[in-house]
């Protein structure tokens, strides 16, 4: 049975050429999703403008770690809720760390180092669903 959902990233060349594009399982496609949310921008979606999360508007705010962290929490779980019906039961956790990086062999340099994990169940199958990234914050970048 094919998986009904596209695979990211779209290959509009191959469905244009009417060539099957790839297909993945609903949890994939969900994270593909939250992975998507996670790395947008407030107004970056001409589609929907509250598609995103705050990180980007936050990235390089001076406010103590243990606000920062709370207060991109809340964006994050308030953008799954609204844009993410496959999930209920959704919980959103967050990490800060710093994170040293080797640039060369003399040069390193301190990141910090933001850690999502979106836990819930799939509304389908209320089997229970994990999702967990980390980025590279000041500027933002990923693994």
């Amino acid at each position: 049975m094919p998986q009904p959902y596209y695979a990211l990233p779209l290959r509009l060349d191959e469905v244009v050429a009417h060539k099957p594009h790839p297909t993945c399982s609903l949890p994939q496609s969900i994270a593909q999703n939250l992975y998507l949310m996670l790395t947008s921008h407030f107004n970056e979606s001409r589609f929907d403008e509250s598609f995103g999360c705050s990180l980007w508007d936050e990235d390089f705010s001076n406010l103590s770690n243990s606000r920062w962290k709370e207060d991109i929490r809340q964006s994050i779980e308030a953008s799954v809720l609204e844009h993410e019906k496959r999930l209920r039961q959704v919980r959103v956790r967050v990490d800060l760390t710093d994170q040293e990086i080797q640039l060369d062999r003399t040069n390193r340099r301190v990141k910090r180092r933001l850690s999502v994990w979106i836990d819930g169940l799939l509304v389908r199958t209320n089997e229970q669903f994990s999702f967990q990234r980390s980025l590279f914050l000041a500027p933002l970048s990923t693994e």
